[in-house]
């Protein structure tokens, strides 16, 4: 159980093997959560722009799940971040030539596309259920 000595207080010293895992698995996490992250804060700055905005409806105030969203999403990649880097810096102290920086680029590439992948796939399936909404509407086949 490897992943109780996270919650351990002080230095926790890892194999180098480990240490050379957990660098582009960091990363990889960081990059997954790279564009969640933008897109809730991007989401919340638009709902702070349409606030003033006179309407017909009622006023809609700025949503406190999205700012719990954007506060948590951008904890979680801070703290994945920090722990990259940290981890970065303890592999380079053990091993001066450990190959670091490309290591944590593609990592951070691969999360990226895990998110491209996940994000691709669930606008798939909300063009699919609207498609099925609008179809049982109509009450036939749209084409």
């Amino acid at each position: 159980m490897p992943w109780l000595l996270a919650f351990l207080p002080g230095e926790v010293a890892l194999p180098i093997e480990q240490l050379r895992q957990a660098v582009p698995g960091l990363a990889g996490i960081s990059g997954l959560l790279l564009f969640p992250m933008l897109g809730a804060w991007m989401r919340l700055l638009l709902e702070a722009m349409e606030w003033g905005r006179p309407s017909i409806n009622r006023q809609q105030r700025i949503s406190g799940v999205g700012v719990l969203r954007a506060m948590g999403a951008t904890t979680l990649f801070l703290f994945f971040s920090f722990t990259a880097v940290r981890a970065a810096g303890e592999l380079r102290s053990i091993q001066a030539e450990a190959p670091v920086i490309s290591s944590s680029l593609q990592g951070m590439g691969v999360g990226i596309a895990f998110w491209a992948i996940y994000a691709l796939g669930l606008s798939a399936l909300r063009a699919d259920a609207r498609r099925r909404r609008t179809e049982r509407r109509m009450g036939g086949v749209l084409r």
